[in-house]
């Protein structure tokens, strides 16, 4: 996912709309912004840091962090769900995208780019029958499955357009999360825009965050096997107790004082209040010491894990 790692604010093209399952216009993307704003936004930012580091004002390091999110990081939304779960009038096979996860993708997430790039054809064939898809044809669950995995898919032919390379971010700027150039439904979008607005502002579902896959060691582990509406909830809540058993993502021993968490629940922390109430008992609810431990009025200070940037590449796999 690119949300705490947007390229530019800028990068929206016109608008255009969508029928969605229940009969609504669904904006598919929104309109070009000026830039005004956000040259506003990054001036109140310098001057916060600014200030704080002449000692003109004091400000937390708390607070910074979270101005500096809200001001730069992904884009605020309302959860909400705009589909119906209906039957899908026409059936999307996603089976050729499950066989390359299944050779090319482990247990733990790590992907064999190379063998991927050797099965490329097939990568494209895929990659066509998202383009000629008909969203509007699927139920809820179908479609947030088919937005999933072509988030994913077109990341990875994104990192095979330039691999080898060391780290997602060495792809240029222009050329990743908010590049317009990604064919979904005979509509061209970038990335960023499939997670920000095709998917956030419609689906009541933080756990994607835990299931969209920009390429780094740091996003959750890229899944072994394509989603599919049949089985989404059974696959994200997987997804979800993953994240939360492995120190990548999740640190916590009974009674500590630090919870050390993703930094995704600092980017997306709206989209994990607006489910739960707060980020915290989101955790909890995925993580039984945790929760024991507020339960006993104990609770710890929460802490952002480094993000590891590092591809997300079989050759540098590690402890997860």
């Amino acid at each position: 996912m690119n949300g705490g790692k947007t390229d530019s604010d800028n990068s929206r093209p016109a608008s255009a709309t969508l029928t969605s399952a229940v009969g609504d216009k669904t904006p598919l993307v929104t309109e070009q912004p000026s830039i005004l704003p956000t040259l506003l936004k990054r001036g109140v930012v310098l001057a916060l840091i600014a200030a704080a580091v002449a000692g003109v004002a004091e400000i937390q390091s708390g607070f910074l962090s979270n101005m500096v999110v809200r001001l730069l990081g992904p884009p605020q939304v309302e959860l909400r769900e705009s589909y119906a779960n209906t039957e899908s009038t026409t059936a999307f096979d996603h089976s050729l995208f499950n066989i390359l996860l299944s050779e090319s993708v482990d247990a733990d997430g790590w992907v064999d780019y190379q063998g991927i790039k050797n099965a490329e054809p097939r990568l494209q064939t895929y990659l066509d029958s998202i383009a000629a898809a008909d969203p509007d044809a699927l139920g809820r669950d179908d479609r947030l499955a088919l937005l999933i995995n072509a988030y994913n898919a077109f990341t990875l032919k994104l990192i095979l357009e330039h691999y080898p390379l060391r780290s997602v971010k060495d792809v240029s700027a222009a050329e990743r999360w908010d590049a317009v150039r990604w064919n979904l439904g005979g509509r061209t979008v970038s990335l960023g825009q499939i997670e920000h607005e095709l998917i956030r502002p419609h689906f009541v579902e933080p756990r994607i965050h835990f299931a969209l896959v920009c390429a780094a060691v740091g996003c959750p582990p890229l899944r072994n096997e394509a989603y599919t509406g049949a089985r989404l909830e059974e696959q994200l809540s997987q997804q979800t107790t993953y994240v939360h058993e492995h120190d990548t993502w999740f640190q916590y021993r009974s009674g500590g004082r630090q919870l050390k968490l993703t930094q995704l629940y600092s980017w997306y922390g709206n989209d994990f209040v607006q489910s739960a109430g707060s980020v915290l008992e989101f955790v909890a609810q995925h993580s039984p010491v945790l929760r024991r431990d507020i339960e006993r009025g104990h609770v710890p200070t929460v802490e952002w894990l480094d993000y590891d940037w590092t591809l997300n590449d079989v050759k540098n796999r590690s402890p997860r």
